[in-house]
């Protein structure tokens, strides 16, 4: 027993190795010590506890009979990021054994020995034996072997070994240099899918997403199949690297790198997820002020933003000249390109600037835009060799005023859909908007620090414009709306400024006006132009306000929004804004349910501009809808009571499902009334939106007052999460709610005894008022499964209206989510004898918009200031 027991008091002191030489480096790191200083110290620990484990496990080998001349033989290799010497503090260790092919069964215990011992000593390791010529085999066949051996490095044993492998694999490499570069770039591009295609991630991971540590090394492994070196410096002499490129590349690896460090002495463990708590914390204990009206997590996230945009943009070029072309190709490019003017020519998918005319061309901001629209114009992509050309020109020009060529020439790409985004980023990139709109420049990289939006300011409005243009070829609705836009420039101009605002104490809408104003002068705009892009901007949220928390079943509603429209042209042009902003928030926010309030609040109101009727006035086709409904009732035996019903159904719940489902919800719905005097309550899954949809209707009768409470109370009291509701008024005594909500017990698979259990807690709630209000179930949480309320940034808002209506008063409430809060708030409605007419309740990720029509005990609006903030206070506490 004595040798575990050597062992075990060996990887104890292994362990406690790691440990305090964690510890006295996290100390030095925080004093100051640099981030490639701390990667090599972190390196020199790691060595020295392998090289000690190593020697033990060649050592025990010898004493079980191994021969020495064999194990001499033996060498141990760091690859990956061990092999490179950019360790962070939890990293794990790449290891590989090399061996003779006739030494292979000597190599078997000692592999054994160091896996079992450094495992033992708390390392994660990743280990492999092979000879040399068995790692080059696997390193020509699988990508991510090859991308791992590009950064070898020797530690111990038989050096002449290595140096026969590392020979071997430098001359095949090169001799594959297309194949690799093509695999190692389809290897990166199928992690970014995974972790983040874009740089402007609210949650980002620092090594794998778009722009992290990552895609330095993508640079290097392309660097090594085609001039046979990973390191930078080493690239930059061989003119592989421009010195300004290497200067990027540098600076965002000590910062992501030191950002590295940060989250694994942070988290003691392998942590490369930037979650928003913690980018909080970095952001004061480096030294974060902010500035007006940006925080200072803002500020840091604005400076990640800025090394991962720089990477990003890098690696991207040097990828492209890195990859494999075919000559057939490129020479069927140039044979069939033709000149468009005088410098530039254009290929079938291609389009550049001559050659001779190259340098002088890439100095003229008029000429770069043209060439833009041209490329914009008929679809092409600009090649990689006047692209850096005109990149590198750029870099040096003054950033003076925009003359009136560039302008011109700039709006003139605005007007045309094609490639206009992707063009829009470069420009970007090259901070030549930003010349021409200078509010850009203050949002470039200013995150948005919240759930909801998911990209920073200047990512969110370039992608608004992308999102209008991929209407170009989309066959809806709002693509025939799109495409009959004979002018499209206004639009994608209003897009990319709509947020510029944003980042300010005042409201940005107001703010964005100014900015509006400001760019239609610096272009020239006529007043009449002047006046739409301000009132775009500044009425963007527009339709959202009205379509998400208004009845838009009420005529006042509806008068009020195309007052405030004034044309079916502004109406259109405000519609496609409002579509494409909302896709470019981030996956998911544009559900078909809003899509639904969009496109209700745009048919009414363009219905009232075309014949001057509001909704429920004169309309055949509202009128054929009832009559086709109260067919398919009357078809299914449905009575007069049930018909009557159809009658007096909301435009809402008459558009909100087809014919033949409301027919059959109202048949159920007539009956359940009709035989059993209490009030109905049913589900249906709607599998498209992962979701239950629940209809509660019941007879109000005098006891209007806590209906909402006990509903929302049954329905959290069965673990239900409620993420939307409607609540309707038929006629003036039938209230019809609809609920959806998530049911965590059956994701997405709700069986039907499970709906019904739910309808009987909800109905017995209801029909028994008197009984206690259902109790929530317990749920078991563990440490750490939400974020602390410290990120939530955003202040709660509590708006009474009471200008919109005379007979109620509108209740808005924006605030961040949790489990049972809308149930809360309905119970603090009802103990304040608050009755609730109307709602809309909407929920997206952690962020919550509630509306709330409201009268008091008597039936009238909340007028009185003293009893609104008595309101207020009852909600905030519970919130």
């Amino acid at each position: 027993m004595a040798i575990p027991n050597s062992l075990t008091s060996t990887a104890f002191r292994h362990r406690d190795q790691l440990a305090e030489g964690r510890s006295r480096i996290e100390d030095r790191f925080r004093a100051g010590l640099p981030s490639v200083q701390t990667a090599n110290a972190l390196t020199e620990l790691y060595d020295q506890v392998v090289n000690d484990v190593f020697q033990q496990s060649l050592e025990n080998a010898f004493k079980n009979g191994a021969k020495r001349q064999h194990l001499d033989r033996l060498t141990l290799v760091a690859h990956s990021g061990y092999g490179r010497c950019d360790l962070s503090p939890y990293s794990d260790a790449d290891l590989m054994l090399l061996t003779p092919r006739t030494m292979a069964s000597a190599a078997a215990p000692v592999a054994g020995s160091l896996v079992r011992d450094l495992t033992d000593a708390s390392m994660d390791v990743g280990f492999s034996v092979r000879t040399p010529s068995e790692a080059c085999s696997l390193a020509w066949t699988d990508p991510k072997i090859y991308t791992s051996l590009t950064e070898s490095r020797f530690l111990a044993g038989n050096e002449a070994t290595f140096r026969h492998f590392r020979d071997s694999f430098r001359k095949g490499a090169k001799r594959r240099w297309k194949y690799l570069n093509r695999e190692a770039i389809q290897v990166r591009r199928e992690e970014r899918r995974k972790w983040g295609e874009t740089i402007y991630l609210l949650r980002p991971n620092v090594k794998r997403s778009r722009g992290g540590l990552r895609d330095i090394q993508l640079v290097r492994w392309l660097g090594f199949a085609t001039h046979g070196q990973t390191e930078l410096s080493q690239l930059y002499k061989l003119g592989a690297l421009s010195s300004e490129d290497l200067e990027t590349l540098r600076r965002a690896y000590g910062f992501m790198l030191r950002l590295r460090h940060e989250l694994h002495f942070r988290s003691k463990q392998a942590q490369d997820i930037l979650d928003r708590p913690t980018q909080m914390e970095i952001a004061r204990d480096w030294g974060y002020q902010g500035s007006l009206g940006v925080l200072p997590v803002e500020e840091f996230m604005q400076d990640y933003f800025e090394h991962t945009r720089g990477v990003r943009y890098v690696s991207a070029f040097f990828d492209d000249e890195h990859r494999a072309r075919s000559k057939t190709a490129n020479a069927i490019e140039h044979v069939l390109s033709h000149r468009v003017d005088k410098a530039i020519r254009m290929g079938p998918t291609h389009i550049w600037v001559a050659a001779n005319k190259l340098e002088s061309f890439a100095k003229n901001l008029p000429d770069v835009l043209r060439l833009m629209q041209f490329a914009n114009e008929h679809r092409r992509r600009i090649s990689h060799p006047t692209w850096q050309a005109i990149r590198e020109a750029m870099q040096d020009r003054d950033n003076g005023h925009p003359d009136s060529r560039s302008v011109d020439a700039f709006l003139a790409l605005l007007s045309r859909p094609g490639r206009l985004a992707p063009l829009l980023r470069r420009l970007h990139e090259l901070r030549i908007i930003e010349q021409l709109i200078p509010a850009m420049r203050r949002c470039r990289g200013l995150l948005q620090f919240n759930a909801y939006h998911k990209f920073t300011v200047d990512a969110h409005c370039i992608g608004a414009v992308e999102a209008a243009t991929d209407f170009e070829d989309d066959e809806s609705a709002m693509g025939r709306r799109y495409r009959r836009m004979k002018d499209k420039t206004l639009l994608h101009l209003a897009l990319l400024i709509h947020d510029l605002g944003k980042g300010y104490d005042e409201d940005h809408s107001e703010v964005g006006r100014r900015i509006a104003g400001d760019v239609a002068d610096a272009f020239n705009l006529d007043e009449s132009h002047k006046e739409t892009l301000q009132w775009l901007i500044h009425k963007h949220l527009l339709i959202n306000e009205v379509a998400f928390r208004h009845d838009l079943n009420d005529s006042d509603v509806v008068h009020r929004f195309a007052a405030e429209v004034g044309s079916v042209g502004r109406l259109e042009l405000l519609l496609v804004h409002t579509v494409a902003d909302l896709k470019a928030v981030g996956p998911d926010v544009i559900t078909d349910w809003k899509m639904g309030l969009i496109e209700d609040l745009y048919l009414r109101t363009r219905r009232y501009f075309e014949t001057g009727n509001l909704p429920g006035e004169n309309d055949p086709a509202l009128d054929e809808h009832r009559n086709e409904i109260i067919s398919l009732i009357q078809s299914q035996g449905g009575n007069e009571s049930v018909t009557q019903l159809v009658s007096e159904l909301p435009l809402s719940l008459l558009r909100s499902h087809s014919r033949e489902e409301l027919a059959d919800e109202l048949c159920l719905v007539g009956q359940w009334l009709s035989e059993k005097r209490g009030c109905f309550c049913d589900g249906v899954v709607e599998p498209e939106s992962d979701a239950i949809r629940f209809n509660v209707v019941l007879r109000q009768g005098e006891k209007r007052i806590g209906m909402f409470a006990r509903i929302t109370a049954a329905f959290y009291a069965c673990g239900l999460g409620i993420f939307r509701a409607n609540v309707e008024t038929i006629g003036e005594d039938l209230l019809w709610d609809s609920f959806w909500v998530s049911d965590p017990d059956f994701a997405g698979n709700t069986p039907p005894q499970r709906i019904a259990q739910i309808s009987d807690v909800v109905r017995k709630a209801l029909d028994e008022p008197d009984s206690p209000v259902p109790v929530p179930r317990k749920v078991w949480k563990t440490k750490g499964n939400s974020e602390p309320t410290s990120v939530n940034l955003l202040p709660t808002k509590i708006i009474f209206d009471n200008d919109t209506f005379d007979h109620q008063t509108i209740l808005s409430l924006f605030t961040y989510d949790r489990a049972g809060l809308l149930s809360e708030i309905a119970a603090v409605l009802f103990q304040q004898g608050v009755s609730v007419h109307f709602a809309k309740i909407d929920t997206h990720l952690d962020q919550i918009a509630d509306v709330f029509y409201i009268t008091d005990a008597k039936d009238q609006p909340i007028l009185s200031s003293d009893f609104q903030n008595e309101i207020r206070q009852a909600i905030l506490s519970v919130i």
